[in-house]
């Protein structure tokens, strides 16, 4: 079983070549990507989607909201954009534009939200730092949500991260780990990585950036940890994984998209 897990963790990263798609210079304040290889370019108000050559797709901003504090691509036909300044939330479809009304969380009682995610069925999570609580909403109703994490754990936490894949949300605190909660807001365990901004979940392993700036992955079966080669990506900021392709935005503004030599 651990042969077989290695095996999968060497066929995306253990890579003996590469053949470098793009290098470009980053501008905006946050990368993210989709599953058909699109990347983000996020700044304070605007959204850039390109394709994996580098060239631009489209274009959003909105100079009402605010800036834009998070946005999840993990449903590309319907993209979250969370507007924590004002506690707005709005869905683009995949060409950058607007789907529906903007939704005011005053509306929903959901005011105190810090974090936002992308839940299964059109859902949508939200963390509440004051309750210490997630909330799930569906058709604007709620359907789930989670005890007093705080209280439950018997700690002080104060995520910045929230994310849900395969069938699991995982709430990023930096001091206390990763919390794994199932889907429907029930607390199962915590992964003992610290001080993470973000990382990236794939279905045997997490991608992360470490406290030395170097990309390392996380097994959830074997619980090792692997540096990918330091010798080659230091200082970087952050790194993505989409099928054959590897995203990684450096501390000099330089995003390296690479295709994996399979």
């Amino acid at each position: 079983m651990k042969k077989t897990i290695l095996l999968y963790l060497f066929t995306f990263l253990t890579i003996a070549s590469f053949a470098q798609v793009l290098k470009k210079e980053f501008k905006g304040n946050l990368l993210t990507t989709d599953q058909f290889s699109n990347y983000y370019e996020v700044f304070d108000n605007q959204i850039k989607k390109y394709n994996i050559k580098g060239e631009l797709l489209f274009t959003y901003s909105n100079n009402v909201l605010g800036e834009i504090t998070s946005l999840d691509v993990r449903n590309p036909l319907k993209i979250l954009v969370y507007f924590n300044e004002f506690t707005k939330v709005l869905t683009l479809d995949d060409a950058l534009s607007p789907w529906g009304d903007v939704l005011n969380l005053n509306d929903l009682s959901l005011e105190e939200t810090s974090l936002v995610c992308t839940s299964y069925n059109y859902g949508v999570w939200y963390y509440n730092p004051l309750k210490y609580i997630l909330t799930r909403i569906q058709n604007q109703k709620i359907t789930n949500t989670s005890s007093n994490i705080s209280t439950l754990l018997d700690i002080n936490i104060q995520p910045n991260y929230l994310v849900e894949e395969n069938e699991k949300v995982y709430l990023n605190d930096p001091v206390n780990g990763i919390l794994v909660f199932d889907v429907f807001g029930t607390y199962l365990k915590t992964i003992p990585l610290y001080h993470l901004n973000e990382f990236h979940v794939k279905e045997k392993f997490i991608l992360y950036v470490n406290e030395q700036k170097q990309i390392e992955t996380y097994d959830f079966f074997t619980l090792e940890k692997q540096v990918y080669q330091p010798e080659i990506y230091k200082n970087i900021k952050t790194v993505r994984l989409q099928g054959k392709h590897i995203f990684i935005l450096n501390e000099n503004n330089e995003l390296i998209i690479d295709k994996i030599a399979l």
